[in-house]
């Protein structure tokens, strides 16, 4: 990050600007504070809408489809504004550094952190897809390296350019990752996607661009008429890889069937949950499986516990009699522990990456944590006071105002296997009501039960819509909410998922 120019904005809306994050050929990203201090990303577009009516029309049906994009390592876009001569868009802000700097620093990834990164961006692209998106611009530079995992972001931000500004002979997008089809100026869906993910794995495992050329002129003819030159990479993920680079887009494989290939098997449940556990895993890819995730035999299962799920275990996950083991993860930022109690159900604690991921799924469930007693040395102790801390903001979590307003996101329902959006409306002294569903079809008013955040769905409309239970509960910051439905009649979690606040 850099300070702030002297013609740079201090405020754009509500959001307090406090630095440069970047810059780039679509604009310039900012990063911001909202009015309750969380942080977000900020990226103030270089073009200016049009006022063609259909131009509008255009830009706000991408914007509002950017915004069903289920939070599967991808940075949510959260608000957008499209006043004035330059529209800004508002996104989850991801506290890492881009992949190719990553790359650049530290040269080519392998083995099991290579095979993360694709598993990750790959379960990116297939929500993004699954929302009916195209990124359009993929590449390392767009691809975040976080505590907890990697981060697609930018995703739809070429469309709106496209539909807002001339681009003259080059296609929008970066040079060096453009599809065949982009290139020579046909139309360009998912698989265009698919084939800047190839290139991307490609420079992550060789430092260097698979059709490297001395200008983006070269580098455009070498995509055309060359081929690619992947190095070292090897193995099953070279030969997705290859599938991928296929020059037509109709022989490439889609998001979830490269993922469905990363993961060696038709993962359990939905393959965009799958992966993104997968992605998180600190100790690689391998045998084992937490709800149809692929785990390295020495991911903390205890050797010699038998792989049979009891009552209510999730699928491929060890029972035991308090069978349990905690996992330092890189440099000692993230700790992840689990243990398998008599019962058999998995209980997971420690890692931020692990219980958002958790909370999206509704698969596997989060316990209080375990008393201080049982955990040994100094990160389990600065955990559990991070544990305390989120009890106590949880315990003072404003009621009232504090919680009204708009707040959209996705839900996960792993009985069916699907992602789907909602959009939730809070007002304090009117009817809140909810909205659900892949075209949100589904609607219904929340009635406050009495019990902090929690809502019965009532009055339900739309076919296949039920009403039932809505939990809220914090996370991370005021601006973010994990959410849990429950059907009326019924015990367990229906979806789960997280929202943002908007406004």
């Amino acid at each position: 990050m850099s300070e702030l120019r002297a013609d740079d904005p201090r405020t754009l809306g509500g959001y307090r600007i406090s630095g440069r994050l970047g810059q780039g050929g679509q604009g310039v990203v900012y990063l911001g504070h909202t009015h309750q201090g969380a942080k977000v990303a900020i990226k103030l577009l270089h073009a200016s809408l049009s006022a063609d009516p259909e131009v509008r029309r255009r830009f706000l049906a991408e914007i509002e489809a950017v915004r069903r994009v289920a939070p599967f390592c991808t940075a949510q876009l959260l608000d957008a504004d499209l006043d004035g001569d330059r529209p800004y868009l508002v996104s989850e802000y991801v506290d890492g550094v881009s992949l190719r700097e990553h790359v650049a620093r530290q040269g080519p990834r392998a083995g099991g952190s290579l095979h993360r990164l694709a598993i990750g961006t790959a379960t990116a692209l297939g929500a993004i897809h699954r929302a009916g998106v195209v990124h359009r611009d993929f590449k390392p530079g767009n691809v975040l390296l976080s505590l907890d995992g990697p981060r697609v972001i930018d995703f739809g931000v070429s469309r709106l350019m496209d539909g807002t500004a001339s681009t003259g002979r080059i296609p929008v997008g970066t040079p060096a990752y453009l599809a065949p089809e982009r290139i020579k100026g046909e139309p360009a869906g998912p698989a265009a996607d698919l084939y800047a993910w190839a290139l991307t794995v490609a420079f992550t495992a060789t430092g260097r661009h698979a059709f490297a050329g001395g200008t983006p002129q070269e580098v455009m003819a070498r995509i055309l008429y060359g081929k690619p030159d992947l190095g070292a990479l090897a193995g099953r993920l070279r030969g997705i890889v290859d599938a991928c680079l296929a020059p037509e887009p109709g022989d490439r494989p889609d998001a979830e069937e490269v993922l469905r290939r990363l993961l060696g098997q038709g993962a359990a449940g939905d393959v965009l949950t799958s992966g993104a556990m997968a992605a998180v895993n600190p100790r690689g890819v391998g045998s084992g499986s937490v709800s149809g995730v692929p785990l390295d035999p020495g991911s903390g299962f205890v050797p010699g516990v038998p792989s049979t799920p009891g009552s209510g275990s999730v699928p491929g996950v060890p029972s035991g009699s308090g069978a349990s083991r905690v996992e330092g993860g890189s440099a000692g930022l993230d700790t992840v522990a689990w243990r398998v109690p008599a019962g058999g159900r998995v209980e997971v604690t420690g890692s931020r990456a692990l219980a958002r991921l958790v909370e999206m799924s509704g698969s596997v469930p989060v316990p209080e944590p375990e008393p201080p007693a049982r955990r040994l040395g100094w990160p389990v102790a600065a955990g559990a006071l991070l544990v305390a801390l989120a009890v106590v903001a949880y315990v003072f979590w404003p009621g009232g105002d504090g919680a009204s307003g708009h707040w959209a996101g996705s839900v996960a329902k792993p009985s069916a296997g699907r992602v789907f959006p909602v959009d939730i409306r809070l007002a304090d002294g009117a009817e809140s009501r909810m909205r659900w569903g892949a075209g949100l079809e589904c609607s219904g008013v929340l009635q406050p039960t009495g019990e902090r955040l929690t809502y019965e769905v009532r009055q339900v409309a739309g076919d296949e819509c039920r009403p039932g239970t809505l939990r809220m509960r914090p996370i991370g910051d005021s601006d973010q909410m994990a959410i849990t439905v429950t059907r009326l009649g019924q015990r367990e979690v229906t979806y789960s998922g997280k929202v943002a606040r908007s406004s």
